[in-house]
């Protein structure tokens, strides 16, 4: 009892793993929204590493296949990846709010080099109302139609 009094007056949370109190910046948002007590950072990072070497070939195959079916969009994200590394293209800021941390996106996977910076947020924002940039995805699950067939 004295411990619920303690943690709903202070910033504090209590992490189900480790059974400790901790400050509520060591708790990602969604563990402890409305005062429910879930797993700190800490925690949750090493279950996440434990959780990996587990399924870590699984990864990989997913990885390879999505490699195998979007090879034009993979391509153009390892040229610009060797451009930024080479020097040849730089890391700017989001152009629409201006946070540092930004994803670089492309308009059209054929052009490799042409990449507009947006954060996360502006960048899933963006796919939310354009959908998928051009040359993005290779034809899947193709069945000819009748005309064709004939």
């Amino acid at each position: 009892m004295q411990q619920l009094e303690m943690l709903e007056t202070t910033d504090d949370a209590f992490c189900l793993t480790c059974k400790k109190v901790k400050h509520t910046k060591e708790f990602g948002l969604g563990c402890i929204s409305k005062r429910k007590n879930g797993k700190c950072k800490e925690c949750k990072n090493e279950e996440s590493r434990a959780f990996y070497v587990e399924k870590k070939e699984q990864y990989k195959q997913k990885l390879i296949k999505y490699r195998a079916n979007n090879k034009t969009k993979t391509r153009a994200m390892q040229k610009m990846q060797y451009a930024l590394l080479s020097g040849k293209l730089t890391r700017q800021p989001c152009e629409v709010c201006g946070e540092e941390k930004a994803d670089a996106h492309h308009d059209d996977y054929a052009k490799p080099l042409e990449v507009r910076w947006l954060c996360r947020r502006h960048h899933i924002q963006w796919h939310r109302h354009n959908g998928e940039a051009l040359n993005a995805c290779t034809v899947r699950h193709w069945t000819p139609t009748k005309e064709l067939k004939s």
